[in-house]
């Protein structure tokens, strides 16, 4: 099994792999932390483990890859209990589907492996008995004892495991980057919501989390206003010129949606709720 901690033991990893076998098991303490690596991964597969980042073609290829828009790299995020039929059958589909480009490779990531139930896994045992030409499996899961054994058995294991300070610096960074594109694009946001949140829309624990860090960033920048030292890792360039009392509004906003996030709410409803909220918010701000 490879085990792999951060971003130079996956360099060190990949890049001695001369071929890719036809299906990945990738165990993780930390589903969030290792999708982007993921999606790498997925990268060397389409492209090849020699890409060109720089090559117009791969560059094309990356940059739809990292915004969900490629047609051969297929994801399925299921929810806490399981995913909906319809994204089975989608995904069967999929499988059973040939690149548009000559001798393309496609690509399918199962996130959080483990909630699939028996029958929706037999179903995946199938593919992964039988795999198509140029059809790749990305399994990921936090508890691979949850797994069938007839399908670890036909997978290449990969262990990323992360400590506690990188999943928080991690998470952190990511917020603070879905405020800074927020407050820049308004409601625009909710079209690129899967970039930060994507992972995490199946999860309310997770979902939480981010919640949470983002009422610390907000906190924070507040407590700086009022001239208190802060953290280097909590400062945000976009609230220096924003009046406090605004600043204070969108804590609160935060601070009331947070609290829907344990009750039966749609998530996706939620953040599209929180971003049209904090927008209107924001445009309040700009005609003082």
């Amino acid at each position: 099994m490879a085990k792999i901690h951060n971003i130079n033991d996956f360099k060190d990893y990949t890049s001695n792999i001369t071929s890719f076998s036809h299906a990945y098991l990738f165990e993780t303490n930390s589903l969030q932390n290792a999708y982007p690596y993921i999606k790498e991964f997925a990268k060397l597969i389409i492209c090849g483990n020699n890409y060109d980042e720089n090559d117009e073609d791969n560059k094309d290829i990356c940059y739809k890859i990292d915004h969900d828009e490629f047609d051969d790299l297929y994801v399925v995020n299921p929810e806490t209990i399981g995913i909906n039929t319809s994204e089975i059958t989608n995904l069967l589909t999929y499988m059973e589907t040939k690149s548009l480009r000559t001798n393309g490779k496609r690509v399918y990531i199962i996130y959080g492996f483990e909630r699939l139930s028996r029958d929706v896994s037999n179903k995946i045992l199938k593919f992964l008995e039988e795999p198509n030409d140029n059809i790749y499996a990305l399994l990921m899961t936090e508890n691979i004892d949850r797994i069938l054994s007839t399908i670890i058995s036909r997978c290449q294991t990969i262990n990323f495991t992360f400590d506690d300070e990188i999943k928080i610096n991690e998470n952190l960074d990511n917020m603070k980057r879905f405020i800074t594109f927020l407050f820049q694009n308004h409601n625009k946001t909710i079209a690129y919501i899967n970039n930060y949140f994507g992972n995490l829309l199946g999860n309310r624990a997770l979902f939480y989390d981010c919640f949470n860090e983002i009422e610390n960033i907000l906190s924070k920048n507040i407590n700086k206003k009022y001239g208190k030292d802060i953290d280097d890792d909590y400062q945000l360039e976009c609230l220096d010129n924003m009046p406090i009392c605004n600043i204070i509004n969108i804590l609160d906003i935060t601070n009331r949606l947070k609290s829907l996030i344990k009750q039966n709410i749609n998530l996706n409803l939620l953040l599209d709720r929180y971003i049209i909220e904090v927008t209107k918010e924001l445009i309040a701000c700009k005609e003082l």
